[in-house]
């Protein structure tokens, strides 16, 4: 029921990367997760902060990430479409002591995961994100699918199960009989927009 991930387009964006040299793209996602209850499945919905990803050039000469960003959730902003198992899972989450959930992508090996984005098969033990919910950080592996590269921007669809035991958390239940299982899907789509010169140098000016 969270994420954040991510994310999730960091492999896509080598894709530009490597082929248009540096550059400033700005990130926005979105994200479902899926679940199941002793009741019935569901399904819920939040919007990850914008973000802000760049490239540059390594002491090697190839094209990497600079640096790696987070990507940020707000528990508060998740929603299943029923307030009252919103309040629970938000609840589940101690949102109130930890209102946000992150991910980063990490050990990304640009070149390799450009080839296989090109033959449309990414190997899941090259796309790994660390995910951090309640204080807890687990590495998890993600699949990427629905890869669009075009000169302005890019879209990628990653997803990965999650399990809500690994990071310490009790799914909410109902008077004991109606319980939410333990593993959910997430899915997460990510559209990352070339900046242009101009909105470039504005950016620079603001910082």
């Amino acid at each position: 029921m969270n994420v954040r991930i991510l994310m999730f387009s960091v492999a896509a964006v080598f894709f530009l990367a490597i082929n248009a040299g540096a550059m400033t793209l700005d990130g926005e996602c979105s994200i479902r997760f899926f679940a199941q209850s002793t009741l019935h499945d569901f399904d819920g919905q939040v919007a990850c902060q914008p973000f802000i990803m760049q490239t540059g050039g390594n002491p090697t000469g190839r094209q990497v990430v600079v640096p790696l960003p987070d990507v940020i959730v707000r528990v508060s902003e998740m929603n299943t479409g029923n307030s009252s198992r919103d309040k629970k899972m938000w609840a589940m989450f101690d949102s109130e002591h930890f209102p946000e959930i992150k991910g980063q992508f990490v050990n990304l090996d640009p070149e390799t995961v450009l080839r296989q984005l090109e033959s449309g098969e990414v190997a899941d033990e090259n796309l790994e994100l660390d995910l951090q919910i309640r204080g807890i950080t687990h590495r998890v592996k993600v699949k990427a699918r629905e890869v669009k590269v075009s000169p302005e921007q890019i879209g990628l669809i990653v997803e990965f199960p999650l399990s809500l035991a690994s990071f310490g958390l009790k799914p909410p239940s109902v008077l004991g009989l109606i319980r939410v299982a333990d593993e959910v899907r997430v899915e997460v789509q990510t559209t990352l927009h070339r900046q242009q010169a101009a909105e470039v140098s504005a950016s620079a000016k603001e910082k």
